[in-house]
């Protein structure tokens, strides 16, 4: 009885390797409601991350809302508008009324006295004082460190405090590392601190932007 229980399971297994797996069809990105419902969530990079990343003719129309906003805000400071779309998906998935516990406000989370909570509300003032920050911090290591790794310390600035990467950059020449490199200057930091994912993330997400979203 066991045997013929065995072979019977043994015949079941095979029919069922036999039969045609049917997949679910994706979801056309064509379809407007879809990309509509994507972006107010704010996870739309994601959910083409794991859906549609190897896709040679994945294109869709907007990164969000705020597209016209960032681009204006990126070219006043030279970047990539994409590059800059990164660090606001990082900071706040494209919510403008988000808000930390420690009083970071609006699309680029700033964090400051010198503003009232209306203008770091406000999508385009937000933006005006994130870039002009990030403009600032870049400038900071432009020189020595050549652009692609200003960028990298500027974004970790931002994460961090300009003071704390600064002090960093103070060690690691002290300690004859190469203090204009970012990744030599992030292994004084604990091993997997927020601020080196940070970096890590929002250049990540900027090279899937760029892939998917035209210039």
């Amino acid at each position: 009885m066991a045997r013929k229980s065995l072979l019977i399971g043994v015949a079941i297994t095979l029919v069922l390797l036999l039969i045609p797996v049917t997949r679910e069809p994706v979801p056309s990105l064509e379809d407007a409601a879809l990309q509509r419902t994507l972006l107010e969530r704010g996870d739309a990079h994601f959910w083409m991350q794991k859906r549609f990343l190897r896709s040679k003719s994945v294109n869709l129309s907007a990164i969000s809302q705020y597209d016209a906003l960032i681009r204006q805000a990126a070219d006043s400071i030279g970047w990539d508008w994409r590059l800059l779309a990164a660090v606001i998906y990082h900071e706040s998935r494209f919510h403008n009324e988000a808000a930390s516990s420690k009083g970071a406000r609006g699309l680029m989370q700033i964090r400051s006295k010198r503003y009232t909570e209306e203008e770091l509300l406000n999508p385009a003032r937000n933006l005006s004082i994130g870039t002009s920050y990030l403009r600032k911090l870049e400038n900071r290591y432009l020189d020595a460190a050549g652009p692609d790794e200003a960028i990298k310390f500027a974004l970790a600035s931002f994460n961090l405090g300009d003071g704390r990467v600064e002090s960093l950059v103070a060690q690691a020449a002290a300690d004859s590392l190469d203090a204009t490199c970012w990744d030599a200057v992030a292994t004084l930091l604990p091993k997997g601190h927020h601020t080196v994912s940070y970096v890590n993330n929002v250049l990540n997400t900027y090279a899937y932007y760029s892939r998917l979203y035209p210039r």
